[in-house]
């Protein structure tokens, strides 16, 4: 397919988009918000970063679903955007965000820096989230019970890319299979097992496909962080508890590790490939492998430098970064710090960064607080995952990353770890998890369809 036609269809899809969203606003479609979501969201667990271009930056396709979805839902949420006291920090945070990014992206353009406009990614993501976690506070645990289907997306996606030959982002691939897995490891304490083993087999074939260790970590620390939540909440253990499963993972493992020749382990399934970048780094000095972290603390290092010139508006939108480190050039100067706490230091300030970190660590607070909470175990293992991801990698700043990041922290700074009671309109509270939370009521006119007289806010 020539660029023209590819430029062609994205065109056409543009338009078929725009007018199935039109005509979903205007006829009100039941559940059209949900389809937009999962337009937005499934493709892209499946086919990643290739989905994620799918547009002219900075306006792509997986975007405009987004902002269809916020369209379409704009009367439940709308009321509510700047009154929901379970959101009001990261509200906070986001507008901050939103407003030192103008300037940045400004300054950027001005500059001719690379790419600059995809820095709108930076402030307009945090809204996004901001506000679509204000429209999930309205919704129903059944809901959310129909979309369990959507755990297995990941998993199939590294499947899907695996067949097709497609090119494959292991550092987007683990976020997602790290969502996956926290949710798999607290259905597996609840009894359901198969998420939790398509998660694994995922994660398998990803380790096998593209050898590094940050997704592998990134999955397995969300994992651990959930069951350690729901252990320390005093859960009871399902039948085959998810130590249960590790010990046999382990087991198979090193089954695989003593049949294999000790000088061949490159050649052993699964974690050959991660063996054989170990083995280089440690016969090459100069290779990536040996001076990934250090070049890293580099990269941090000179983003920093160069923030304190600028310390309150920061660098600006797609100021490149070029480091060479021990002889080894890292990266592609467009690519950003490989850190996006201190990427968000680096372009958008001191400030913005602070904020940023305040977020990370009151959602991992309120989430472990409210961990006796049935869900809120798996969203502070989403959060570690993560917090993993951003720590190395764009997490945050790029579209096949960022979008599921902040919709991840949303999620879990709204829907769980309110330690307090707090009054509604229906003034009434439900015991759950220990915490007195609310329980408000929503009318028929605002979704279209009866409901009963109270509904209790989704994992909330």
């Amino acid at each position: 397919m020539t660029p023209g036609d590819t430029e062609q269809l994205f065109w056409l899809a543009s338009a078929g988009v725009c007018a199935a969203g039109v005509l979903l606003l205007v006829t009100g479609v039941r559940g059209a918000v949900w389809f937009l979501w999962a337009a937005c969201l499934v493709p892209l667990f499946l086919l990643g970063r290739s989905y994620a271009a799918v547009g002219v930056a900075p306006l792509y396709l997986m975007d405009s679903l987004a902002a269809l979805a916020l369209l379409a839902s704009t009367g439940t949420w709308a009321p509510r955007a700047f009154s929901e006291e379970r959101l009001r920090g990261f509200r906070w945070v986001a507008l901050l965000l939103a407003a030192v990014t103008v300037p940045a992206v400004w300054r950027g353009v001005a500059a001719e820096y690379p790419d600059p406009l995809k820095g709108v990614i930076l402030g307009l993501y945090p809204v996004v989230g901001w506000l679509a976690a204000t429209w999930l506070l309205t919704r129903t645990d059944r809901d959310f019970v129909r979309l369990r289907w959507v755990l297995y997306v990941p998993a199939l996606g590294v499947l899907v890319q695996m067949v097709c030959h497609m090119p494959m982002t292991s550092a987007a691939s683990g976020l997602y299979l790290a969502i996956a897995g926290a949710f798999g490891v607290r259905m597996r304490h609840l009894g359901d097992s198969r998420p939790l083993v398509a998660t694994l087999l995922g994660l398998a074939l990803l380790t096998a496909i593209d050898s590094k260790r940050g997704p592998l970590l990134a999955v397995l620390a969300a994992m651990v962080a959930t069951s350690l939540a729901v252990r320390a909440g005093g859960a009871r253990l399902g039948r085959w508890p998810v130590l249960t499963w590790s010990v046999v993972v382990l087991g198979l493992v090193a089954a695989v590790c003593f049949s294999t020749p000790q000088d061949r382990g490159a050649d052993m399934p699964v974690v050959g490939g991660l063996i054989s970048r170990l083995e280089a780094g440690a016969q090459d000095s100069d290779s990536e492998a040996a001076n990934n972290v250090g070049l890293r603390y580099a990269m941090w290092r000179a983003a920093l430098k160069e923030a304190d010139r600028e310390p309150l508006l920061g660098a600006g939108a797609g100021r490149p970064i070029d480091v060479t480190g021990e002889g080894y050039q890292l990266h592609d100067p467009r690519s950003g710090p490989h850190n996006s706490f201190v990427g968000y230091i680096y372009y958008l300030g001191w400030p913005a960064g602070i904020g940023l970190v305040l977020l990370v660590a009151a959602t991992l607070r309120r989430t472990w607080r409210a961990r006796r909470h049935p869900v809120a175990a798996a969203w502070f293992g989403v959060t570690v995952g993560v917090c993993l991801t951003a720590f190395t990698n764009v997490a945050l700043e790029a579209t096949f990353i960022g979008l599921p990041s902040w919709l991840a922290l949303a999620c879990a700074y709204a829907l769980v770890g309110v330690p307090r009671q707090q009054k509604t309109g229906t003034g009434r509270a439900l015991a759950v998890g220990g915490h007195r939370l609310p329980v408000h009521r929503r009318s028929a006119a605002a979704t279209g369809r009866p409901l009963p007289s109270a509904a209790v806010p989704a994992w909330s």
